[in-house]
């Protein structure tokens, strides 16, 4: 039976360190928690490294480990905050509903963290508390959430909202991503054709094309030449954009992809709109969530604030802030400071007028969802025809650079 090196919690302040032997990492865990204990690290030791040092070892290799696993998506992030909505509304205990999540999640570097947190929580901290541990994972507004709901005594209810808000994100993200499956599949498509025709079926034909002399039609030597280049380059081209895709990717919370995003976000027209509508979505929903959880309308606005990508903005709601902080209303004070839409401003002033401020923001987001929905639908209709006559003419133009010696050839044989 193999033996495990773990650390586990034994209190508030006592850490224990020591070797179990279990038939598994699971059966480990379960015998540690069976003696009140909860391990936030548990290694398989080696035959050949019983010792405590070769233990010490391996957890320092396996926290390298997590650092290169696999990222925690927000897909990830909506399952987490669901299940925990779920245990919790069904009046199981915070810890122990951490307990159940730490045990049912796949993702390694998400389980971590749930270890973490219930080790924190254990501690004594509350749980608003654990979650700023982790800024990189858990939104300022994920945690002012959990906060107000702690606050009131209604944590299920804070959980629900937030759960609820985060499904909603995620299924505008993959309305977005279904409307431009089609197109991008489409384009992946014809651009292998074209790679295979061009590299593969061209170059077989030359010899035959090369009997022919001068008397190549011009398109044919225009695609011989093309053929010709790209068949003594396929590789390094190839490798250059997987270069460029790699590079993107490290480098995709840089400030210069941040820039180059935003530049294309805000230049190209229908994409434009759709960004902008996107974030005054988030706005609207972010204000509402907060507003709903009981927080302060001035903390609601500066909370929600950062969900705004645009530094123009960002710095108006700033000034905004300021401004409310005075004493001034909510609807006023963006109005005079920001370049927020009238229909936004004016919506928010009918609600803070009658009394119904989350049911006015609740409204204001779906009727921007619907302009999102609106407009992908009409750039994925745009979309398909534009790459399906584009593709057609460079297939087209490759297949007649064939056809065309081809039938000059018969010609002559006749």
């Amino acid at each position: 039976m193999p033996n495990f090196s773990y650390k586990a919690k034994k209190g508030v302040d006592e850490t224990l360190e020591g070797v179990i032997e279990a038939e598994n990492q699971e059966s480990a865990i379960n015998k540690l928690t069976a003696q009140g204990l909860f391990p936030f690290s548990i290694v398989e030791l080696p035959a050949a490294a019983a010792s405590a040092g070769a233990g010490i070892k391996n957890i320092a290799k396996q926290k390298i480990a997590f650092k290169f696993g696999k990222t925690i998506s927000s897909k990830d992030m909506l399952i987490f905050t669901q299940k925990l909505t779920t245990l919790v509304r069904a009046k199981l205990e915070l810890l122990a509903s951490l307990k159940i999540l730490y045990e049912q999640t796949e993702n390694p570097r998400l389980k971590d963290i749930i270890l973490q947190l219930y080790n924190l929580t254990k501690e004594g901290k509350p749980f608003s508390e654990s979650l700023r541990s982790f800024p990189a994972v858990f939104s300022p507004l994920f945690m002012n959430m959990i906060a107000a709901g702690e606050a009131s005594g209604h944590l299920d209810s804070s959980l629900d909202q937030i759960s609820d808000f985060m499904y909603q994100e995620e299924s505008l993200k993959n309305k977005v991503l279904v409307a431009l499956a089609y197109p991008a599949l489409l384009l992946s498509v014809g651009a292998v054709s074209i790679f295979v025709l061009i590299n593969f079926v061209v170059p077989r034909l030359k010899p035959i094309f090369m009997g022919l002399g001068k008397d190549l039609p011009v398109i044919t030597k225009i695609v011989l030449s093309i053929s010709e280049l790209s068949h003594s380059t396929w590789m390094w081209i190839l490798g250059a954009i997987i270069a460029v895709i790699a590079v993107a990717r490290l480098q995709k919370g840089s400030a210069f992809f941040k820039n180059a995003s935003l530049f294309l976000k805000t230049h190209l027209p229908i994409v434009k709109r759709i960004r902008q509508n996107q974030e005054l979505t988030h706005f609207a929903r972010s204000l509402e969530l907060l507003l709903n959880g009981g927080v302060t309308a001035l903390r609601a606005l500066e909370l929600a604030s950062p969900t705004v990508d645009d530094p123009k903005l960002k710095k108006e709601l700033a000034v905004a802030c300021g401004k409310v902080a005075s004493g001034e209303k909510l609807s006023k004070s963006l109005e005079d400071s920001t370049s927020l839409p009238v229909f936004f401003v004016k919506m928010l002033a009918v609600g803070e007028e009658s009394g119904r401020l989350n049911e006015i923001l609740d409204g204001i987001s779906k009727s921007y969802v619907q302009q999102i929905e609106s407009d992908i639908g009409l750039i994925s209709s745009l979309l398909e025809p534009v790459l399906i006559l584009g593709l057609g003419l460079v297939l087209g133009t490759i297949v007649l650079s064939i056809l065309l010696p081809t039938f000059q050839v018969t010609q002559l044989v006749h």
